[in-house]
């Protein structure tokens, strides 16, 4: 029988470090008629999203709550060169434990009566949630209550290698680096914009940033960098991907503050 570790143990596991296959691979990312580097205004860090914030608001509730151990595989993993081997990536060695941990999460919430008015998300590839003018993003959170048709995608995410897309391209003297900086989070920035939604993400092979949308200004907040290899342990915490991952269901469960301005999406 599988050993029972705290939830904030078992969300300290990271998976092993990814490389990239160079293979003269475009460095532009999606483009659409639909949105681009132009609807990025001014960027902000998100200074909330942090490990200190997550232990002063659920640290006894991740410290407290059991579950069973699966330890994240720890096969070296093949190199990637495209965006479809990060999505298998992040199948094989992360989606099913930030699953597994937000089901025990809702799951503990509902038998203390303390699920309040957050809905129990469920968390799976884009198209789990209903798609809007044929536009899929590649993760979702949703409630898996509702007809799949019709449930919203309350905070999209988006997978890109780090060749395409990182933090540090904000920065960038180079203004075409820049402009692939903004087009990445515009791809996402509407994402959430056709769902209504506050929250997403973008994930690469070397980072996963979290993402807040105050208004439809096009002011955006990014977390700060979170090591795709990131691990801790309860006794000195750290911010790792699922961990991250976990949180921003936490925060898209709540509809009080998942949404925009206009409430739920139609």
């Amino acid at each position: 029988m599988a050993a029972q570790v705290s939830l904030l143990a078992y969300l300290q596991q990271g998976p092993p470090t990814l490389s990239v296959i160079s293979q003269g691979q475009t460095h532009d990312n999606t483009t659409s008629s639909k949105y681009g580097a132009r609807d990025i205004g001014e960027t902000y860090t998100w200074n909330s999203f942090n490990i200190g914030t997550i232990m002063s608001q659920y640290g006894h509730h991740l410290r407290n709550t059991s579950i069973h151990l699966e330890t994240i595989p720890n096969s070296p993993p093949q190199p990637i060169n495209a965006e479809a081997g990060l999505r298998s990536r992040f199948d094989t060695y992360l989606i099913r434990h930030i699953r597994r941990a937000m089901q025990r999460s809702f799951q503990e919430f509902q038998a203390s009566d303390q699920l309040g008015q957050r809905t129990a998300l469920d968390f799976g590839e884009g198209n789990l949630a209903c798609l809007k003018h044929g536009y899929t993003p590649d993760t979702a959170y949703f409630d898996p209550l509702l007809v799949a048709q019709t449930r919203p995608n309350r905070a999209p995410g988006d997978f890109k290698p780090s060749y395409k897309w990182s933090r540090d391209f904000e920065n960038s003297p180079n203004p075409a680096t820049e402009r692939q900086f903004k087009q990445a989070l515009s791809q996402v920035n509407f994402y959430m914009r056709q769902n209504n939604t506050r929250y997403g993400f973008l994930l690469t092979n070397r980072e996963l940033v979290a993402i807040q949308k105050p208004d439809n200004t096009g002011r955006l907040l990014l977390s700060p960098q979170i090591p795709w290899e990131a691990q801790g342990n309860p006794a000195q915490p750290q911010m790792t991907v699922i961990l991250a991952l976990w949180y921003l269901g936490m925060l898209a469960s709540d509809p009080q503050g998942s949404y925009l301005a206009g409430g739920l999406p139609a």
